[in-house]
């Protein structure tokens, strides 16, 4: 096997993810084509600097720049790669790479003396090539437009899972022969049940499980699944595909055309992703993040915090219309303060006054 190779099969030893897997050996392989006609020996940290260049401005394929996730996750891909190297031929004893250091700035510190003022510092090199990444708020939907897209979908199973999508604010996941399952997708017929009135889902990354209580409404629409399409099959997941597709598990990109297909009829553009942004916005502004976290299955409260907690209109608005009204008095405040009278009164009837005032 060449390098590539072996690198793709230590990430499946180390357990990586089969998404992990795929792009890295997807980003690796990228950044070989590039390379040549260059032998990979003369890889260098300014060469390195040269492709992060290139492939962020989207100069091998088109004229519109990459994002800097994107960005980031090819560094991350060619630091573990070159990583890899380094440890596979320290580890061996032999090899170009096993007196080397990683031409990718990773950030990694030196040996820890224990002396302040001597420790090498963590953070520079890792800014080098980085991009930084903007934060951007989720993007939901009006409850009532949400309402509406799982009315519009055109079949019982669709509309299930639509509904439950709002229920209970899972991820839509996946059924895939490459990737697993994971999410509503990814549900089988044992992970419904009736007697608690829950679900069991997979969580993405992890893969732990997750029960999430659904409500009372979901139910006559999974039985008039059941009753009306999803017929006698053999195998175990939940949502089964139609016509061409019929008895097999139904994969992300069939749900996500006929869920595209339907919000284009009612000139709604949504993703399936945004029905949970939307449940978890509503679950953090009606029961705080604590709640929030259990059900929508966040590993850390931070997660949840940094995704919706912080998106607090109302307080805003509060602090804003606070804000003006103290602003309205200061300046009140400092025109009585530089003028005698309210109105602007000729001298003539400025000097009355003021005689009448002295006579009080």
């Amino acid at each position: 096997m060449d390098d590539v190779e072996q690198f793709v099969e230590w990430l499946v030893v180390m357990g990586r993810s089969s998404y992990t897997v795929r792009s890295y050996g997807l980003g690796v392989k990228h950044f070989r084509r590039w390379l040549s006609p260059k032998s990979p020996d003369e890889v260098t940290k300014p060469l390195i600097g040269d492709y992060i260049g290139a492939f962020a401005a989207g100069l091998d394929r088109s004229a519109q720049p990459r994002a800097a996730r994107t960005v980031n996750h090819r560094l991350a891909a060619l630091a573990a790669f070159y990583g890899f190297l380094i440890q596979r031929d320290r580890q061996n004893g032999s090899g170009r790479w096993g007196e080397r250091e990683n031409p990718v700035p990773t950030g990694e510190a030196g040996p820890l003396h224990g002396m302040r003022g001597r420790e090498l510092p963590t953070r520079g090199a890792r800014l080098e090539f980085r991009r930084r990444e903007p934060r951007v708020l989720p993007k939901d939907l009006d409850p009532a437009v949400a309402e509406r897209i799982a009315v519009a979908q055109a079949c019982a199973r669709d509309r299930a899972i639509v509904t439950l999508l709002l229920r209970t604010g899972q991820r839509i996941g996946d059924w895939s022969g490459e990737h697993g399952r994971h999410g509503v997708l990814g549900m089988r017929f044992c992970d419904v049940d009736r007697r608690r009135r829950t679900i069991t889902v997979l969580l993405k990354g992890a893969r732990d499980e997750h029960r999430v209580p659904v409500t009372d409404d979901w139910w006559p629409l999974l039985d008039e699944y059941f009753t009306d399409e999803r017929g006698k099959t053999s195998t175990q997941a939940l949502w089964v595909g139609r016509r061409q597709a019929a008895g097999r598990p139904l994969a992300y990109p069939a749900f996500e055309a006929a869920f595209r297909a339907a919000t284009a009829r009612i000139g709604v553009h949504a993703t399936p992703h945004m029905l949970r942004h939307t449940v978890a916005q509503m679950l953090v502004d009606v029961a705080g993040p604590h709640v929030a976290q259990e059900i929508l299955g966040h590993r850390s409260i931070s997660t949840t915090v940094d995704e919706y907690a912080h998106v607090d209109e109302r307080a805003m608005l509060e602090a804003l219309v606070e804000t003006a009204r103290r602003q309205r008095r200061a300046h009140l405040d400092v025109v009585h303060a530089g003028e005698r009278y309210a109105f602007a009164y000729s001298p003539q009837t400025i000097a009355a006054l003021d005689s009448l005032q002295g006579q009080r």
